[in-house]
């Protein structure tokens, strides 16, 4: 492992914005850069074959714009993005199939309405199709918001139909299949949520250094 303060995409990055579809960038960055050996550690058969191009493309959805927590690594922008899939055999309560005249991609796509993780921008490779609009970022919010007990209810069938979005009755508690479903895209998911702990992992010895160099300034003075 070593530090990587370059961003090896160069020039002007564009801003994720609330609702954009954005594809899976299959070059890992991160501060933190990781060898072939470690990147085989970390990340699942599934992650590798995507990484290496032998499995089809991922995206994401944008939910909240990106922030800089320190000002002077500015490429190191975090966004939370909600996980799509291409794989639309697990319909659930909470995993809602998008079709694709709505998102302006080529497939139809299931939005995993429970599953919303923070990403570094750079390992978003740009947007695609359409920016959902804003009933259905609302209405896929509340779903995620349902599975994690933060409302009481779900949207009616109704309001989902009407957006032209298609659920399930199933719910992951009592399906193991749907659990199986989560359970591997948590593991997939690895390839957004380790470069964002290598990032603050990054922060946290840089902070060290600082305190060790100031302490280090302040004997000297004396």
């Amino acid at each position: 492992m070593r530090v990587n303060l370059s961003n090896r995409q160069g020039g002007n990055i564009l801003i994720p914005q609330p609702g954009e579809i954005w594809e899976v960038n299959r070059i890992v960055q991160s501060p933190l850069e990781f060898s072939s050996q470690e990147q085989q550690k970390l990340y699942s058969a599934s992650v590798q074959s995507f990484l290496a191009g032998k499995s089809p493309p991922r995206y994401v959805m944008i939910v909240k714009e990106p922030v800089a927590t320190v000002e002077k690594h500015e490429q190191w922008l975090i966004v939370s993005v909600m996980f799509l899939s291409v794989n639309t055999d697990f319909l659930s309560d909470v995993d809602l199939l998008i079709p694709a005249t709505i998102s302006g991609v080529e497939q139809d796509l299931l939005a995993e309405t429970w599953h919303i993780i923070p990403a570094l921008v750079c390992n978003l490779l740009h947007p695609v199709g359409k920016i959902l609009s804003r009933q259905i970022y609302d209405l896929l919010l509340t779903v995620g918001d349902y599975n994690h007990g933060l409302v009481n209810e779900l949207p009616k069938i109704s309001e989902i139909l009407s957006l032209g979005l298609t659920n399930s009755s199933l719910s992951t508690t009592n399906n193991s299949k749907i659990q199986d479903f989560h359970e591997q895209e948590k593991v997939w998911s690895d390839i957004l949520t380790v470069p964002v702990a290598a990032y603050h992992t990054y922060l946290k010895s840089m902070k060290l250094a600082n305190t060790v160099i100031d302490e280090l300034l302040r004997l000297e003075q004396e």
